[in-house]
């Protein structure tokens, strides 16, 4: 009689959401980041559990803040993130150059400036394979033309929760920034932004029509370089995402007096029509912008 098969093919999805959880440490941050819901994220992980037969996470520890890993889980984390390497490795080079042709990406500028050298080094020709075209534009106009076939993948901001269809999405907190703390920070206060469709911008407005702030646009350019010098001239305020401002400018105090921000919505989205090869490397670039974003 011959004995059944008893080996079981773990689906790289499962492994995905697994390694997502460990990486931003929680169940519904892992939803954002992957696009999904809380109840799907755990489905996944109580389907991988079953196809392991063994308890991913500690039930002993529970404490704010954090996941625990069993101690097979901690085995199992090993090998998912090797299998998922090899896994967006051997889809990324199974077509020749040729056959891939050109990825077209689009990304903020001020992303571009901060993420885009370190995502690089690590995203070499041999690994990815492909040729690229890099659009710096605001996410309005990055959606848009996502929707209308211009992009195969773009990253872009959004306030009130992420576009449609967003393959990660995360939350950006944003900042006032200006030259010097001697900033005059009285009414009617001088600002300086990207032009109309810009979140930062969007956001800046309504945090000062909410509080009944009188304010002037002083300023306005779509180039984060001259944005960037005007503000660290004392021109005028600006608005930034936290993680991106230059050592060059200053994040003004409570004393300011300035209104809150609200948080915005950051996603990598994906075009409907990519192929599997561009689908597993934006896999790998939102990998890679998981680790950095949040190291940084």
């Amino acid at each position: 009689m011959q004995r059944p098969n008893l080996m079981r093919s773990i689906p790289t999805d499962l492994l995905r959401t697994f390694v997502t959880i460990i990486d931003v440490k929680g169940y519904t941050r892992a939803g954002d980041r992957l696009g999904k819901t809380q109840p799907t994220i755990s489905a996944q992980i109580r389907r991988l559990q079953d196809l392991l037969g063994v308890q991913l996470f500690s039930r002993d520890v529970k404490e704010a803040g954090g996941v625990y890993l069993s101690e097979e889980g901690e085995i199992v984390a090993g090998y998912a993130r090797r299998i998922l390497l090899l896994n967006d490795e051997m889809m990324l080079r199974i077509s020749r150059r040729d056959k891939r042709g050109k990825l077209r990406l689009g990304i903020p500028s001020d992303y571009a400036d901060h993420f885009m050298p370190k995502l690089m080094a690590e995203l070499t020709a041999e690994q990815a394979g492909f040729t690229f075209e890099v659009v710096c534009d605001l996410s309005c106009a990055l959606l848009r033309g996502l929707r209308e076939g211009q992009f195969d993948i773009v990253v872009a901001m959004t306030s009130d929760g992420p576009a449609e269809k967003a393959f990660m999405t995360w939350r950006e907190k944003l900042v006032w920034v200006s030259g010097s703390a001697q900033h005059d920070f009285t009414d009617p206060l001088r600002m300086v932004s990207f032009p109309e469709g810009c979140i930062y911008r969007r956001s800046m407005l309504s945090a000062l029509q909410r509080d009944g702030r009188s304010f002037e646009m002083v300023y306005s350019s779509p180039s984060q370089s001259c944005l960037e010098t005007a503000i660290a001239n004392d021109f005028g305020l600006g608005v930034l995402a936290e993680r991106v401002v230059p050592e060059r400018l200053i994040r003004p105090g409570m004393e300011a007096g300035l209104p809150r921000l609200e948080d915005a919505v950051v996603g990598i989205y994906v075009n409907d029509s990519a192929r599997p090869a561009t689908r597993s490397f934006a896999a790998r670039f939102a990998d890679l912008f998981v680790q950095h974003v949040a190291g940084d």
